[in-house]
């Protein structure tokens, strides 16, 4: 069920025009960039987009801007893990890495500890209306965020079509602070 799910779901982001997903990135980036938790983070880790997901590039640029230390997954395949590393520089510091993901070059890059990150935005496929995520399948993020610090905030960014009543999970999926989304924020009250 969660296979058929996820298909579905994908496809329909991935049917999505450009200027929908140029249009509706910007609003949630202007959303993210007036929630108070963004506004005191130091440190924040956010995925770089890839096949239709919220774009991103806007938001970590004027995250440096705002002097905030900016970090990406770096994604260790054979190890099922992120490591989080700094960005500087969108333009000369980025690579292509496992699953034709974009992630910064680990020679640019400096490592940022996984207990200093404050917020940490996630990609997904599809969320429910109680902030847990259905992801792509590897259980990477799910993993990941269960080593932050307890205070640390997470923030799932998708569009409304991503958005559903519930979605399939299980035991160890992970719920979320707040969702953002082109026309609401939704949170989990956890």
């Amino acid at each position: 069920m969660k296979k058929q799910f996820r298909k579905k779901v994908i496809s329909d982001r991935k049917n999505q025009s450009p200027e929908f997903i140029a249009k509706n990135s910007s609003i949630i980036t202007e959303k993210l960039l007036s929630l108070d938790c963004i506004r005191n983070a130091k440190s924040i880790m956010l995925y770089l987009d890839f096949n239709n997901e919220v774009q991103t590039d806007e938001l970590i640029n004027k995250l440096i801007c705002l002097k905030k230390v900016v970090s990406s997954p770096i994604t260790l395949k054979d190890e099922r893990r992120l490591i989080p590393s700094q960005i500087t520089n969108l333009k000369n510091g980025i690579k292509i890495g496992a699953y034709g993901i974009r992630e910064p070059k680990d020679e640019c890059s400096p490592e940022i500890d996984v207990l200093d990150l404050d917020v940490v935005i996630v990609p997904a496929v599809a969320y429910d209306e109680k902030c847990y995520r259905l992801g792509y399948g590897g259980g990477f993020y799910d993993r990941f965020l269960n080593r932050l610090r307890e205070d640390a905030i997470t923030i799932g960014i998708a569009f409304d079509l991503q958005i559903f009543h519930s979605v399939p999970k299980e035991d160890h999926d992970a719920q979320l602070d707040y969702i953002v989304t082109e026309t609401q924020i939704l949170t989990s009250n956890k």
